[in-house]
């Protein structure tokens, strides 16, 4: 596909972009910002010893060495979070601003709440997970903890639909329509095996829109975002659904967990292998300490900088993908490009991004390539 300059793209999408950067740059001055507040607050835990202090305070309570862990990664997690709430509280109004977000702030507040109870319950899982791989696994706890971490991604997999989302979002059968099914019955022509079609309530916390499968196994089911639904045509969403649709026939879940996978097993292995060489000797601790953990982690967050790079051109291969899917074998590609292009409206995406941006970043292509592809494939 040709190049398309700034000046040949329409100008409704020229000025969509230019109208929408303020709001695209509060976010990330705010981003920016909180990111600079974690390094500083890093550095002088770092160059202070209160990493080690704080562990040594706990250890000195006779309490056993999980126990000092929970406290001690909770009680670093508590200081992070009450640093960042102003950042956290400073993105919401930005979203109300700009008239995105539907949600109090009361609303949104207690939506935190629940966060930290979900965060708290599967990070003492995934802290367990370590604490037994790193004590149990001797030289191999990196491969023991990797395979847990994945099975345990499996399984929050298929519990999302019916655990995780109805936390935060209503979840209801989609009334029966001609539209319901036409969805189910495309997802049983193309052996997508699936219930139900649900409606996602987004529309009470936000005006952005979003359909997608989601869950595994019996929990797998199509959710359709109300924003989506009551703003769209049922040809558009249907389109919008073909291009999901494309993503279960093409196996890219798995994919993607096969990738992630194999990512997170590459990292762990080289961060593990620099820890007990380099890093462990010269700050002094090892693995077993939750400060070791802190430095583990520390490397390995930098190391994902790269290694996410090559996860973000895997996705947007597979997104390609799943448009032609959708253009070639249903046929819905002028109906698709259409509704990708009002979603880029009501989601205030930026049609045409800095290029460098997306290819670090981005985890679909631009909204303009994708739109003019669809168009160009669509034309006899």
């Amino acid at each position: 596909m040709q190049s398309q300059s700034k000046t040949s793209m329409p100008e409704k999408w020229i000025q969509h972009d230019r109208l929408i950067r303020p709001y695209l740059w509060s976010h990330r001055v705010l981003s920016w910002s909180q990111k600079l507040l974690s390094l500083l607050l890093f550095l002088s835990f770092l160059v202070s010893y209160r990493f080690i202090r704080i562990e040594q305070y706990l250890s000195s309570w006779g309490i056993s060495p999980f126990v000092v862990w929970l406290c001690y990664f909770g009680f670093i997690g508590m200081i992070w979070e009450l640093a960042s709430l102003p950042f956290s509280i400073s993105h919401h109004w930005v979203e109300r601003a700009h008239h995105l977000s539907r949600q109090t702030y009361f609303s949104w507040f207690w939506d935190r709440i629940k966060g930290y109870f979900v965060g708290g319950v599967l990070g003492t899982i995934a802290l367990g997970i370590l604490y037994l791989s790193i004590h149990w696994g001797g030289e191999s706890w990196w491969a023991w903890a990797c395979t847990a971490l994945v099975f345990l991604s499996v399984v929050l997999a298929q519990l999302a639909p019916v655990v995780l989302i109805p936390l935060f979002f209503k979840l209801k059968p989609m009334e029966p329509s001609d539209l319901k099914n036409r969805l189910l019955k495309l997802s049983q022509d193309f052996g997508v095996s699936v219930a139900e079609v649900y409606h996602l309530g987004m529309g009470e916390k936000t005006e952005k829109g979003n359909a997608a499968f989601v869950g595994l196994g019996k929990t797998k089911r199509i959710i359709i975002g109300d924003t989506l639904y009551e703003k769209f045509t049922p040809e558009e969403v249907e389109a919008v659904f073909a291009h999901e649709l494309g993503h279960q026939v093409h196996g890219d879940l798995w994919k993607g967990i096969l990738l992630s996978s194999g990512i997170l097993y590459f990292s762990f292995y080289l961060i593990h292998r620099l820890c007990q060489d380099f890093l462990f000797p010269g700050f002094e601790t090892n693995i077993e300490h939750p400060f070791g953990l802190i430095v583990f982690f520390v490397a390995l967050s930098l190391l994902q900088i790269p290694l996410g790079i090559i996860q973000s051109l895997f996705s947007r291969s597979r997104e390609t993908m799943a448009d032609k899917f959708a253009a070639e074998k249903l046929g819905t590609g002028r109906l698709l490009a259409e509704a990708l292009e009002k979603l880029t409206f009501q989601n205030r995406v930026l049609f045409r991004p800095n290029r460098v941006v997306e290819f670090l970043t981005y985890s679909h292509p631009a909204p303009w390539r994708r739109i003019t592809r669809l168009q160009n494939e669509a034309r006899p």
